[in-house]
């Protein structure tokens, strides 16, 4: 089944936001997300996801590009952020999506840059449960579940110590006992891959989309037209993501006051950074920091 059309989410699917426990991960109960939509996911991506698909009791079909595969359980596949994929899920099927956000990612790979599995490429893997590799992952998915669907003491710190665990325990798996499956690169891919890396490095808010074409060489019109095909939004929004993303991280840190994120992110004015986070999450920075327990 050929994917032509495309919708882009940066929840789980078919919503725009999706609670993050500590803005790293959420867990979904795919048969209850699946039957909203009866039974059909339609192809999309998410640009700020890195999902894992725990088939636990039946099958499903993954939308892939040209390709259908089916996958029986029990059994797991991933899904890199910017790709599009659509599932066709049996009703009787039971299982989960895990969704860990860039931050996540960004975390461990801060910590231990040889923990890194492909995350450009979607891997299909059949549990071998004789193997401890696949037990230890199958555990640790199931504990992950537990405590998302569980309000149980510090299952915040559990949760973040469960998706360090999960990541490590992904990039176990031998590489041999996957099917992995590369999407098709392009030169659009290219661009937004470099024009994310240098959002990074400068890490300063006020750089403009034109300083950033410069650099890349390209036009403000190309490099719009190439963040709203992969990405579904325009550089300025990309941006913004990503350093209210940042912010975050700053804000959950006690010693740092809501001027000082705002200046360490290249903000020339503490109330514009205000406003903006504001208008990006609905809540104040202020407010932000209550909510998290600072």
């Amino acid at each position: 089944m050929a994917i032509k059309e495309q919708t882009f989410y940066r929840g789980i699917y078919g919503e725009e936001d999706t609670l993050l426990v500590r803005d790293l991960i959420n867990v979904t109960n795919l048969k209850v997300l699946a039957k909203k939509y009866q039974n059909i996911i339609k192809p999309h991506s998410h640009d700020n996801l890195f999902q894992i698909f725990f088939v636990e009791q039946g099958a499903m079909e993954l939308l892939f590009e040209d390709q259908s595969i089916r996958v029986e359980s029990p059994s797991f596949f991933t899904i890199p952020k910017n790709v599009i994929h659509g599932l066709s899920v049996n009703p009787e099927s039971q299982g989960y999506v895990i969704s860990i956000s860039d931050l996540a990612l960004e975390k461990m790979l801060a910590l231990d840059a040889d923990i890194f599995f492909e995350i450009d490429i979607i891997n299909v893997v059949k549990f071998d449960l004789t193997n401890d590799l696949f037990e230890n992952l199958y555990t640790t998915i199931k504990k992950c579940i537990y405590e998302f669907e569980n309000q149980l003491p510090a299952k915040e710190l559990a949760l973040e110590f469960l998706t360090g665990m999960l990541l490590i325990r992904l990039f176990r798996i031998p590489k041999e006992s996957q099917m992995r499956l590369k999407p098709t690169d392009n030169g659009y891919k290219m661009y937004f891959r470099q024009f994310k890396h240098l959002i990074k490095e400068s890490y300063n808010y006020s750089r403009t989309v034109e300083s950033y074409c410069e650099h890349l060489g390209i036009s403000n019109t190309h490099l719009h037209r190439i963040c709203k095909t992969i990405a579904g939004k325009a550089p300025k929004k990309i941006i913004t993501d990503f350093f209210i993303t940042e912010s975050k991280e700053y804000l959950r840190n006690h010693k740092y006051t809501i001027a000082d994120v705002a200046y360490k992110l290249g903000f020339e004015d503490p109330s514009y950074f205000t406003r903006l986070f504001k208008s990006t999450t609905n809540i104040s920075p202020s407010q932000y920091k209550k909510f998290i327990g600072l």
